[in-house]
């Protein structure tokens, strides 16, 4: 029974001290170019309203259920969503039409301030559209794990989200 606990002990320190080791950054990012104006993209990505029109999550996720804030588009708009696999919030903090927007997302649960958006690059005709996550996970050690997880958790979800972007800004754009 001592060599079983010694071991059990040396195995936790290990998962500990690598736990501590792990950088707990997140970091997710997709791209997709996009032929379609600035004004078009923008129109999508800044308007509250339009995003079930695009965003990958209810699709993955049909219990999502979400409340627009007072604001609806550009920096102040917001939304909360509850779901059978979480709840959330995402308030904007930065809207150009010829950069992009970037919004604060926090999770139910997770103490980690989400620093997030989607960023605009002229390519010639073409737009590159970068959707991104960014943050330090809490808490320690748990927190530094999990990030090694979020890019294969989200990663998918934003590529998939920016194809149906994609698709949309391509059409007719929105009034």
């Amino acid at each position: 029974m001592q060599t079983f606990l010694k071991i059990f002990g040396i195995f936790l320190l290990i998962l500990v001290v690598v736990g501590i080791i792990i950088p707990n950054k997140v970091n997710v990012r997709r791209s997709i170019e996009i032929n379609a104006s600035l004004e078009t993209i923008h129109a999508n990505t800044n308007q509250l309203e339009n995003w079930p029109l695009w965003s990958p999550w209810v699709e993955q996720d049909p219990s999502i259920k979400t409340i627009l804030g007072d604001i609806h588009q550009g920096v102040g708009a917001s939304q909360t969503w509850t779901s059978a696999s979480g709840n959330g919030t995402i308030k904007f903090t930065e809207s150009s039409p010829r950069q992009g927007i970037v919004y604060e997302m926090t999770f139910e649960g997770d103490p980690t301030l989400y620093l997030a958006g989607l960023s605009y690059q002229i390519n010639g005709d073409k737009v590159l559209v970068t959707w991104y996550m960014t943050g330090e996970m809490k808490p320690i050690i748990i927190g530094n794990y999990f990030s090694l997880l979020m890019d294969s958790l989200v990663g998918d979800s934003f590529a998939l989200g920016l194809e149906k972007l994609k698709t949309l800004s391509e059409k007719e754009p929105l009034s």
